[in-house]
């Protein structure tokens, strides 16, 4: 979500400058920031956990070792 795009939803409304539309516009947005947000928390653990048992392993780091990136997304999803 971006301004632009604020701007153009809110100019299709009925009302464009009424505070429900800007409110019902920033909640939106706060949601959307939110989801980013989380994505990009999971992505970063998901990431560490990676980093984690690749060393816990044999002491070095391989992203792609698919053993170990197999358990970490049951893991995750477990969660």
């Amino acid at each position: 979500m971006t301004t632009e795009r604020i701007k153009e939803i809110q100019s299709k409304t009925a009302y464009p400058d009424s505070v429900s539309v800007q409110q019902a516009l920033l909640q939106v947005w706060n949601e959307c920031e939110q989801e980013q947000l989380r994505l990009h928390n999971v992505v970063n653990r998901r990431e560490l956990l990676l980093a984690f048992c690749e060393f816990m392993h044999n002491g070095t780091y391989d992203s792609h070792n698919t053993t170990h990136t197999q358990d970490v997304d049951a893991f995750l999803e477990s969660q």
